[in-house]
């Protein structure tokens, strides 16, 4: 008796995860499918962005180490455009859309 029972509630648990899944498969947005991609993503986007950050911070400080080369003054134009992004009397600005 007890034995039939404990298999009856077994079966009875299968078929609502059966269920479960079958209903969020079909009608649900957010289900076990979606929720591996999106943490994929996630852990993917992270790393990405940690890449490029580390590269752009190695860029700048290759280009403020070549400020101080006197052969290169478009570099140091560069610069001075970083720090300052406003338009400088003189210069003209052409929007391209």
């Amino acid at each position: 008796m007890r034995a039939q029972r404990t298999n009856i509630l077994v079966n009875l648990f299968f078929v609502f995860i059966l269920t479960y899944l079958v209903y969020h498969s079909f009608i649900g947005n957010f289900n076990i499918q979606n929720y591996l991609i999106y943490k994929f993503e996630q852990k993917y986007f992270e790393e990405v962005n940690s890449k490029l950050e580390h590269n752009i911070e190695f860029l700048n400080k290759d280009i403020y180490a070549l400020m101080y080369i006197e052969q290169h003054p478009d570099m140091r134009d560069e610069i001075s455009k970083r720090k300052n992004p406003l338009p400088q009397n003189g210069e003209v600005l052409i929007k391209i859309d």
